[in-house]
C-alpha cells in the first residue's frame, strides 16, 4: 500500500524533556513531550512494558517515552512489510515514522497489546480491555428470569421491617417512627454492615425492591416506558451497583462485546481536517496488521476458528474540538458538527477497509459488504486510552473543562488553561490574561474583593501571616486550608485572634471566619485568588455555552449527543445517566426510560457514592417497661472524678540504691510520701555520655509525674521490667537483683522487690532487717505511725504497718527504765518494793513488773 506525504501531523520541532519517574523497579530516566503528567507518561510507559516480543527487525530506537511508540511502530512496519501490507521497504519505513509521529503529538494512542496468540476469552477477561461491567441486551418479553443470589439475612430483616409494617409508608420506612426497624438496622450495623448498605437495604424496600445479588434479566425495548418487572429489574442493578451495562438491542450488545476483544485505538478529533482521514487510515492499517501478525505468531490460535476479525477506532476530543470552533456541546451547530466529525472517521476506516480487503482479501464474516473487518468505529470506554490521551472524552463525552494539569521536569504540578479553550476564547475575542486569571486564580489577595491586604491587616493579621497564606495557596484547595493554623502560626490565632487550642484542633476551624469575615466575603475572595475553575457565568462571555464543562451541561443535551452521533459508530456509545446518591431506584428507571426515549440504544446508571462521614439517624427503640420492678435491686453510681497531681511533701524520705549493671554505675534515689508509697525517682549514671545520661533523667521526671497523677507502680513494673537493650548483664551492690536485661529492667525490677514485695522479681530471698534500734521520740503527746519515721522501700515492708513510737519524756543519764500504763512515758524506776513513775507519780504493785 501507498501512503500519502507526510501529514500536518508529524513530530517537527516536537518538545521534548528528560523525567525522573519512581516505578516499581526504581528511579527511571524517560524523555517525554513537554508538559505532560508523570501520570500520562506512566501509562505509556505500562503500555511498552507489555509490547509482544515479537519484533523481526533491529533498528535503533527512538528512546521517547520509553521507546514504546517507536519499538510498536517499528514492529507493525516490519510485519507489514512481511505480510504484504507493503510494496516497498520505503512505504513500510513512512508508515513507520507517521505512526510514531501520531502517538508522540499526542493525537493518538493504542489501546492494551498482549502478546499474540492469546484466546478471546483471555481477551475479554483482561481487566484493562474489559471494564467490570455487565451487557444486558433486553429484547424478550417472555425471557425475564432473574439470576439472584442470597441477599445478606441482617439487610433482609431490614427491608422485611418495612415490609411488615403496616401504615403509610413514609412512617413505615423511618426509623424514628418504626421501631421494628430502628432494632433491625442498629443489628445490622453491630453486624458490621455500612450505613450505605442499610440505607440502600431501606431505599429499596421503599421502592418494593427486594435486596438481591446482581443478576441478568430480558425484556423489550417498549417495556423501559413502561412499568415493567424486568425494567425495574434493570434499574435496581444499575441503582445498586453501577456495573450494568443497558443495551437496548441484541445487535448493539454484539458490537459491544466484539469492541471489548478487538485491538483499539483513540484518534483525537483535534486532528487537522485536511489530515483526519489520513489519520484514520493509518490507524485502521496499523490495527489490521496487528491482528493478522497474530494469527501467523500462533497457527494453533483458537481466534483462527472465529469467523471474523475485529478492530476498534475510538474518536476522542469531540467535546474539546467543539469548544475550539466556538460550538456549543447541546446546540444543533454542535450535535451536527460531532455527527459529521464521526460520519468522517467511520467512512475513512470503511474505505481503508475495502482497500485492506481488495488487497489481501476480506474476512469471511465482512464478505457480504466486502469490507476487511466486521467492526471498526467505537465509542467504548477505556480508562487506559483516556489517561494516554491526556484525559480527554472518548465518544460523544463532553469536554471537562477549561483547567487541566501540566507537570515541570522536576515534577512540579500547576494547574494551565486547557488548549481548546485558549484557541476558542481566542477565536471570540476574550483576553486570555483575564480567563485565566477567572479560571486559575490571581494567586494573592491584593486588590481582591471582600478580603485584601488592608482587611486583613485591620483585623489583626501581619504581612508575615498573608504571605505564609499567599505561598500556601498555589497547593490548597479553598482559603481556610491556606489560612490554617498550622500554616500562619498556632501562635499568631492563638494569642492575636484569641483562640483556643481546642477550637484550632477542630478541623473545620476557619481562620477567616473566626477574624470576622462573613462567608460570603470569603467566597468571593477565594474565587478571584483561587479561581473558579469554569467558564461558567463568566462576566467577559456574553455567551458561555460553547465553554460548558461536562457537569455544567444538562442531561438533555448529552443524550441529544449519543443519539446524533450513535448512527455513525459501529460500536454505540454509552450514555452515561448520573444519580445522586440519594436518590431512590424508581429515579433509576425513570432515567432509563427518559434516554430510551431519546432515542439512545446503550445506557448505564451511575450513581454517586456516599458522602464522606455519612451515618444513619438511627434512634434507640424504646424498650417494653416490666410490669412489676423487682424486689432485690443493685445501684451503683459510679462518679469520675477528674484526677489531679499529688505532690510530695517538701521534706521527704526513701533511699539510693547504688549498683553496677554490666560494668556501669546506676544511682536509684526514691523519694515517698508520708505514707510510705513510691512518690518519685531519680536515676543518675554519671560515667555516661550526656545524651544517654539527659534521657535516663528525663524518663525518670516523666514516670515521677505519672506516680504523682495516681498511675500504679505495678504498671510501670509489668511494662518495663525484662526489656532488652545495652548496657545490661551481672548486677554487683543490690543483694535482692543478680541481674538485668537493661537498665530499665533493673531499675522496676528493684522498686517492685523493695515497695510491692514482688519476690518473684528477686533473685535471692529477702531477709528482714532489724529494726528495733530507730532512736528515740521528739517528744510528741500521740502515738506516730512508723511508717512516717521510715522508708518502707529502704526497710523492703520488713516493719508491720501497725508498730508505733510511743511518747516519751527524755531523761538524762543511762538508768534503766520501763513503760509506765498509766500515762505511756518510759519513766517506771523500781524504788524498794514497787514501780513507782516519775511522770505522773503512779504506784505500781510489785505483781506489775513481772507483766511489764
Amino acid at each position: 500500500m501507498h501512503l500519502a506525504a507526510r501529514p500536518a501531523f508529524v513530530a517537527r520541532g516536537l518538545e521534548v524533556e528528560s523525567r525522573r519517574l519512581e516505578r516499581a523497579g526504581g528511579f527511571t530516566e524517560v524523555t517525554a513531550p513537554r508538559g505532560w503528567t508523570s501520570a500520562r507518561i506512566e501509562a505509556w510507559l505500562d503500555w511498552a512494558d507489555r509490547l509482544p516480543d515479537d519484533d523481526p527487525s533491529d533498528e535503533p530506537l527512538d528512546r521517547l517515552l520509553g521507546g514504546g511508540p517507536d519499538r510498536h511502530a517499528r514492529r507493525l512496519a516490519a510485519w507489514g512489510l512481511k505480510l504484504g501490507y507493503f510494496d516497498s521497504e520505503d512505504d513500510a519505513a513512512s508508515f513507520r515514522r507517521m505512526l510514531f509521529d501520531l502517538f508522540a503529538t499526542g493525537l493518538a494512542a493504542p489501546g492494551p497489546t498482549l502478546s499474540f496468540g492469546v484466546r478471546a476469552q483471555a481477551l475479554a477477561d483482561d481487566p484493562v480491555r474489559s471494564p467490570p461491567t455487565a451487557i444486558l441486551a433486553i429484547e424478550d418479553p417472555a425471557c425475564t428470569a432473574a439470576f439472584r443470589g442470597e441477599p445478606d439475612p441482617k439487610l433482609a430483616a431490614v427491608a422485611d421491617a418495612i415490609a411488615r409494617c403496616e401504615g403509610d409508608d413514609a412512617a413505615c420506612a423511618d426509623p424514628a417512627t418504626n421501631q421494628a426497624l430502628a432494632r433491625a438496622a442498629l443489628e445490622a450495623r453491630a453486624a458490621g454492615a455500612s450505613e450505605a448498605d442499610i440505607a440502600e437495604a431501606m431505599a429499596l424496600r421503599r421502592a418494593d425492591f427486594a435486596p438481591a445479588a446482581p443478576h441478568i434479566a430480558l425484556a423489550r425495548r417498549e417495556s423501559l416506558d413502561a412499568p415493567d418487572p424486568a425494567a425495574a429489574l434493570a434499574g435496581e442493578i444499575g441503582w445498586k451497583t453501577g456495573a450494568l451495562t443497558l443495551a437496548l438491542s441484541v445487535e448493539a450488545a454484539q458490537a459491544l462485546e466484539l469492541a471489548r476483544i478487538a485491538p483499539r485505538a483513540a484518534l483525537m478529533a483535534l486532528v487537522d481536517p485536511d489530515d483526519l482521514a489520513a489519520a484514520v487510515r493509518l490507524l485502521v492499517i496499523a490495527l489490521d496488521i496487528e491482528v493478522s501478525a497474530g494469527f501467523v505468531a500462533d497457527p494453533a490460535d483458537a481466534c483462527r476458528r472465529r469467523d471474523h476479525r475485529p478492530i476498534a477506532l475510538c474518536l476522542a476530543g469531540v467535546g474539546e474540538t467543539l469548544t475550539r470552533d466556538g460550538l456549543a456541546f447541546g446546540a444543533a451547530a454542535g450535535i451536527a458538527r460531532a455527527a459529521e466529525l464521526h460520519r468522517r472517521v467511520q467512512e475513512a476506516a470503511h474505505e481503508t477497509s475495502l482497500e485492506l480487503a481488495a488487497r489481501l482479501g476480506p474476512y469471511p464474516a465482512a464478505e457480504s459488504d466486502r469490507r476487511r473487518n466486521s467492526q471498526l468505529t467505537c465509542a467504548i470506554d477505556d480508562p487506559d486510552l483516556d489517561l494516554k490521551l491526556g484525559a480527554r472524552g472518548l465518544g460523544a463525552a463532553p469536554w471537562p473543562g477549561p483547567k487541566r494539569l501540566a507537570e515541570t521536569s522536576d515534577g512540579e504540578v500547576f494547574p494551565v488553561l486547557d488548549e481548546a479553550a485558549l484557541a476558542g476564547l481566542t477565536l471570540v475575542g476574550v483576553d486570555l490574561d483575564e480567563a485565566r486569571t477567572w479560571v486559575l486564580g490571581a494567586g494573592v489577595l491584593d486588590n481582591a474583593p471582600g478580603i485584601d491586604h488592608a482587611a486583613l491587616l485591620a483585623k489583626g493579621f501581619t504581612d508575615h501571616e498573608i504571605a505564609a497564606a499567599e505561598t500556601a495557596m498555589a497547593g490548597a484547595e479553598g482559603l481556610r486550608q491556606a489560612f490554617a493554623p498550622a500554616v500562619i502560626g498556632t501562635g499568631f490565632v492563638g494569642d492575636v485572634l484569641g483562640a483556643s487550642p481546642e477550637a484550632m484542633a477542630d478541623r473545620c476551624f476557619d481562620t477567616l471566619a473566626f477574624a470576622g469575615f462573613s462567608a460570603e466575603e470569603i467566597a468571593v475572595a477565594e474565587a478571584y485568588a483561587l479561581g473558579t475553575g469554569s467558564l461558567a457565568a463568566a462576566s467577559f462571555l456574553a455567551d458561555d455555552e460553547p465553554f460548558l464543562a461536562a457537569d455544567e451541561i444538562a442531561l438533555d443535551a448529552r443524550l441529544a449527543m449519543v443519539a446524533a452521533v450513535q448512527p455513525f459508530i459501529d460500536a454505540p456509545p454509552v450514555a452515561i445517566l448520573d444519580l445522586p446518591f440519594a436518590a431512590d431506584p424508581d429515579e433509576a428507571v425513570r432515567l432509563q426510560a427518559r434516554a430510551a426515549a431519546a432515542g439512545v440504544q446503550v445506557l448505564r446508571i451511575q450513581r454517586s457514592g456516599p458522602p464522606a462521614g455519612f451515618t444513619l439517624d438511627i434512634p434507640q427503640p424504646a424498650e417494653a417497661r416490666p410490669e412489676a420492678p423487682p424486689r432485690d435491686r443493685i445501684i451503683e453510681r459510679v462518679v469520675e472524678v477528674d484526677r489531679s497531681r499529688r505532690r510530695l511533701p517538701h521534706r521527704r524520705k526513701g533511699y539510693i540504691q547504688k549498683s553496677t549493671v554490666g560494668g556501669h554505675k546506676v544511682y536509684l534515689h526514691t523519694g515517698e510520701y508520708d505514707n510510705g508509697e513510691l512518690g518519685e525517682i531519680f536515676i543518675d549514671m554519671h560515667k555516661e555520655g550526656a545524651a544517654f545520661r539527659s534521657l535516663m533523667n528525663n524518663f525518670a521526671i516523666a514516670i515521677s509525674i505519672g506516680l504523682q497523677y495516681g498511675v500504679p507502680l505495678d504498671e510501670f513494673v509489668d511494662a518495663f521490667v525484662f526489656t532488652r537493650f545495652d548496657p545490661a548483664g551481672p548486677v554487683t551492690g543490690n543483694d535482692q537483683v543478680r541481674s538485668a536485661t537493661s537498665i530499665l529492667d533493673y531499675v522496676f525490677r528493684e522498686l517492685g522487690v523493695s515497695y510491692l514485695g514482688r519476690a518473684d522479681l528477686a533473685e535471692t530471698g529477702g531477709g528482714e532487717l532489724d529494726s528495733d534500734n530507730l532512736g528515740v521520740g521528739s517528744g510528741e503527746s500521740e502515738p506516730q505511725a512508723l511508717a512516717r519515721y521510715i522508708s518502707r522501700g529502704f526497710s523492703r515492708g520488713a516493719p508491720p504497718d501497725n508498730l508505733v513510737f510511743l511518747p516519751t519524756a527524755a531523761r538524762p543519764g543511762p538508768r534503766a527504765a520501763e513503760v509506765c500504763p498509766a500515762c505511756g512515758d518510759i519513766a517506771l524506776v523500781r524504788k524498794g518494793q514497787a514501780l513507782i513513775c516519775e511522770t505522773c507519780g503512779a504506784r505500781q504493785p510489785r505483781e506489775a513488773e513481772s507483766e511489764t
